[in-house]
């Protein structure tokens, strides 16, 4: 959110014309992150629960609520839980990719990096603790890359659709 708001006390414009980087109230700023939250969570409790049912992990009052949070799950490829979160984790990263391409319309990968640092905070006050394991880093940081390299592949296409995808002729120089 940070590289937001200087572009908006800056005004800076990319190579496209300001395309990408365009200026953007902070009130739009903060709509569009609260949306991103709500669809985040959204997503992944309902993915959760989509894997909850489909590892045969219990009823409905086995659930528990702290799935999107609890980092503490041993990592063990054979453990029906670990497997339902881990899962729950990167289709929701994946989902949101295009949720958020249609919510923010812009730099994508500032969101994605935005809500992944409150969800480590609220991941950190919900367990009370800090997340140690290697396998949960890198599940996170999976999902995170491949919501800001798809993400911006998408608004790109999008631009580029939205422009005419018009061609300069290049010049040759040199000797003909």
């Amino acid at each position: 959110m940070g590289l937001i708001l200087y572009e908006i006390e800056h005004g800076e414009d990319d190579d496209d014309g300001g395309k990408c980087c365009t200026r953007v109230s902070v009130e739009t700023i903060c709509a569009n992150l609260l949306k991103c939250l709500v669809v985040f969570y959204g997503v992944f409790y309902i993915a959760a629960s989509i894997c909850h049912g489909a590892f045969r992990l219990g009823t409905l009052q086995a659930f528990d609520p702290r799935i999107p949070f609890d980092f503490q799950e041993p990592f063990s490829w054979q453990s029906s839980q670990y497997l339902a979160r881990l899962v729950s984790m990167e289709s929701t990263y994946f989902v949101c990719t295009w949720a958020f391409a249609a919510i923010v319309q812009h730099c994508v990968w500032d969101y994605a990096i935005t809500i992944t640092l409150v969800h480590v905070s609220i991941c950190c006050a919900v367990m009370q603790g800090f997340p140690l394991t290697w396998q949960w880093w890198v599940t996170l940081g999976c999902g995170v890359f491949f919501m800001i390299v798809v993400g911006e592949m998408v608004l790109c296409c999008v631009r580029c659709k939205g422009q005419g995808a018009k061609v300069a002729p290049s010049r040759r120089s040199g000797v003909t």
